[in-house]
């Protein structure tokens, strides 16, 4: 298939799962849903942190989303074309001038002329915090820079150099890596591997990004590696297993099991593997491969299990095994064509193995709700055929668990909660969070969780609108005339960042007994928390994270 032919079909099957976003966030632009779809899957942010992350409509100063993580603050901007037979264009000078004004006007003493909610929050924050280190990253579904911008972005980049002494480092993420992403996010298997071998060397080495080793292994340790991931590792094979009565395989199986075992090694080819990372302990002769899978060999796998799972599998049979370590997905697109395929795992969550936690997601489970402790563990076990099918809502990422819980349930952490949710995992507040959580709490809260985020939902559709769009207003049971749309609109931009907020607030009004009817209570939550942010003259955005703001709605509730 021709590159343009290949990037196409990407472009597709992106394409429909962004404009499925544009149409439920209400997001005027396909480019804006597409940032969304990106920072959902690349960064892994939930719903309410990516609104909050894009900066949206007029006002953005050529940003489209920030991210701040310890001293560094990155800036993106985000290209998806509307239609296919725009994917050759290239980045434009005007958009890297676009990008670098807007960085100058974030980190100006001097207030831009022009800044909507979101841009001057990351104002506030460049002011509040230490951001020593700044980056900007290109997302495009386009074909490079054009010269002219190239040319641009050294300008821009020594002109800052010259005045602040700064370096700003530069991502450019085009076509190959966002395909590459979309073929990331479609394994499902995801799986590692320990191998204790006789003899492991390095191998040839492409360069940084791709390197491979050589050696050779026990057939019994080989298929003790394998043998609990053998309905997986194998997942994306072209070719599986061929069957007991295929001759190449009877040949394998009575060669591992026969007089002449000891030469199995130099009668058959051996296996290759690719992994996401390759570690080697030397000392005892064991190497892990992290995203494992075998590319090369399902048929000698197979049948040796065979020959083991009969207790007939001699001693002296060895094989060659070939590793290739790499995260280059256009190498592992054509390892695929020639070998199969990989897979690739990822970290898991904090507190993963803390022992109410584990005891959380058994009790989750009985209730129809999978906890996952680790990344992407639904996913993973779900294939194994561990865990039943559930829909996207009863599946629970243990991190916003413990935040959704904490701002819920705990008025003192509630603040924390949104300003600072790290600090929720110290040693101290964790103890305390797990060691009062239960699972019918936590669904508890999550429902309340989710309920808010579709009245928020409700009025970014309204503030995004260009026809002034009711439904909040319908909701809030608020008769307002066109005159009066954007005045009253504004006056709720605190929904933008108050999801905890609302959360506690709602949280406090529910303890009080006194609402027959759920939406009564939930205008009334609205209502409180638009009042304690205008009292507080703080921006809205600041006012959602401050903890005199909830303590002043928990008083009012009281």
């Amino acid at each position: 298939m021709a590159t343009y032919g290949k990037y196409q079909v990407y472009y597709e099957k992106i394409k429909t799962e962004a404009e499925k976003i544009r149409e439920e966030n209400g997001y005027l632009n396909l480019s804006k849903a597409f940032a969304h779809w990106y920072l959902k899957n690349t960064l892994k942010m939930d719903e309410q942190d990516i609104a909050e992350t894009i900066i949206d409509g007029n006002g953005d100063n050529g940003i489209d989303a920030i991210t701040v993580q310890d001293a560094k603050m990155t800036l993106y901007q985000f290209k998806f074309p509307d239609k296919g037979k725009n994917i050759d264009k290239q980045i434009d000078e005007k958009t890297v001038l676009k990008i670098f004004n807007g960085y100058k006007k974030l980190v100006s003493v001097r207030k831009p002329r022009s800044m909507n909610e979101n841009f001057l929050k990351f104002r506030e924050i460049v002011k509040e915090k230490n951001i020593f280190d700044y980056e900007v990253v290109f997302v495009s579904f386009s074909n490079g820079f054009s010269q002219q911008a190239l040319d641009a972005f050294e300008s821009e980049s020594e002109d800052i150099r010259d005045t602040t002494g700064n370096d700003i480092q530069h991502s450019l993420i085009l076509q190959k890596n966002i395909c590459d992403f979309y073929d990331r996010i479609q394994k499902k298997a995801k799986i590692d591997i320990n191998i204790t071998y006789k003899k492991l060397d390095q191998s040839y080495n492409l360069d940084e990004n791709v390197k491979s080793f050589v050696g050779f292994v026990s057939a019994k340790k080989l298929i003790e590696a394998c043998k609990q991931h053998m309905d997986v590792i194998f997942d994306e094979n072209i070719r599986l297993y061929e069957g007991d009565d295929n001759n190449v395989n009877e040949g394998i199986y009575n060669t591992a099991i026969g007089e002449d075992s000891c030469n199995f090694f130099f009668y058959h080819n051996g296996i290759v593997l690719i992994c996401d990372k390759c570690k080697n302990s030397t000392g005892n002769q064991s190497v892990l491969l992290e995203g494992a899978s075998v590319v090369n060999g399902c048929q000698t796998i197979n049948s040796l299990k065979r020959a083991y799972d009969e207790l007939k599998l001699k001693d002296d049979v060895f094989i060659q095994f070939r590793i290739i370590e790499t995260d280059d997905f256009d190498l592992r697109a054509k390892i695929t064509e020639y070998l199969n395929s990989q897979t690739q795992i990822r970290d898991s969550y904090f507190l993963a193995n803390n022992s109410f936690i584990r005891a959380l997601q058994i009790e989750l489970l009985n209730k129809e709700y999978f906890l996952e402790r680790l990344s992407n563990e639904y996913a993973y076990k779900h294939r194994l055929g561990k865990v039943k099918e559930y829909d996207k809502k009863h599946i629970l990422n243990l991190e916003k668990v413990i935040q959704i819980f904490a701002a819920f349930y705990f008025n003192e952490y509630a603040a924390r909660a949104k300003s600072g949710k790290g600090e929720l995992f110290d040693k101290k507040i964790a103890e305390i969070l797990v060691s009062n959580i239960d699972a019918t709490k936590v669904i508890h809260a999550v429902e309340w969780y989710d309920k808010i985020s579709q009245i928020i939902t409700l009025y970014r559709k309204c503030k995004r609108s260009n026809n002034h769009k009711m439904d909040f207003f319908e909701y809030m049971d608020m008769d307002v005339s066109d005159e009066e749309y954007q005045k009253v609109l504004s006056e709720f931009l605190f929904l933008n960042t108050g999801d905890l907020l609302l959360l506690n607030a709602i949280s406090n009004l529910e303890k009080t007994s006194v609402y027959e009817d759920e939406q009564d209570m939930v205008i009334d939550a609205i209502k409180m928390c638009k009042n304690a942010v205008t009292k507080s003259k703080l921006q809205p955005y600041q006012a959602t994270r401050n903890a005199t703001v909830f303590a002043q709605i928990q008083k009012d509730v009281n």
